[in-house]
């Protein structure tokens, strides 16, 4: 299912940010795998819902159980003090609400790696240019981010398209991904990540490899207004919980 091989070697579709019901997401975790599975043409995928990793644990159970053609990775997305990040490849939940370089340095601590979704989008918490700017300068190379996302098909991926990209090619250097922010099924796969190989372990060794390619394309203005209508229900849901877990952002 993966894309034109490069040099005889597969070349794999990877989306890494998905939200299902376990927060503002519009679809169960089975739907989520179900519709990769049957509509997608994508190797790998990461639930990445908010303030939770327990989604995407129960997907990874689902998917060990099952007979699917892609590959699945664990991850959060993470409300930091200046803004939100995604955490991939971890076991454990990540605080939201800490800040920001030390979030990265707690990702990568769980083995994790560490990305910049939506960056400097003025619709959505997003990590600003100067926050960019601070960690790519920390001396510490472990509150390093390892990757921005540069296409974002949403409203929000749509703002400062142009000066995130450039940003990151004047002075970040960072690999870019592809990744669709979906909250809706038909959103899975609206943007990916191009990577030598299929699997999770594949796409790890490509990032390092600064072996990436970003792609997709942005939404309609019909497609945003479905999502964002959908979205204010699902997040209404979701506060509903976290006031009925105490209000607690574990």
């Amino acid at each position: 299912m993966s894309g034109h091989p490069r040099n005889g070697a597969p070349r794999g579709k990877a989306d890494l940010h998905v939200h299902t019901l376990y927060s503002d997401g519009t679809a169960s975790v089975a739907q989520v795998l179900e519709w990769v599975e049957r509509r997608t043409d994508l190797d790998l995928v990461a639930i990445t819902d908010h303030e939770r990793i327990d989604g995407a644990l129960r997907a990874r159970e689902l998917h060990a159980a099952g007979d699917y053609h892609f590959d699945l990775a664990v991850g959060e997305e993470i409300t930091t003090r200046r803004g939100h990040l995604l955490a991939l490849f971890v076991e454990e939940r990540i605080p939201a609400l800490r800040p920001l370089a030390e979030t990265v340095e707690r990702i990568h601590a769980a083995g994790g790696i560490a990305v910049a979704p939506h960056s400097m989008a003025p619709l959505t918490p997003s990590l600003g240019a100067g926050s960019l700017r601070r960690l790519s300068e920390d001396p510490n190379p472990a509150r390093h981010l390892d990757a921005i996302e540069l296409i974002n098909p949403s409203a929000a991926g749509l703002a400062r398209y142009g000066t995130r990209r450039r940003l990151n090619a004047e002075v970040l250097h960072l690999p870019g991904i592809g990744a669709s922010d979906a909250h809706i099924l038909k959103g899975i796969g609206s943007a990916w990540t191009w990577f030598p190989g299929v699997s999770a372990q594949d796409f790890r060794a490509a990032l390092a490899a600064g072996q990436l390619e970003p792609a997709g394309v942005h939404w309609s203005a019909w497609h945003n207004v479905d999502v964002y209508r959908r979205q204010l229900v699902a997040k209404a849901r979701h506060l509903r919980h976290a006031i009925a877990r105490g209000g607690e952002w574990r």
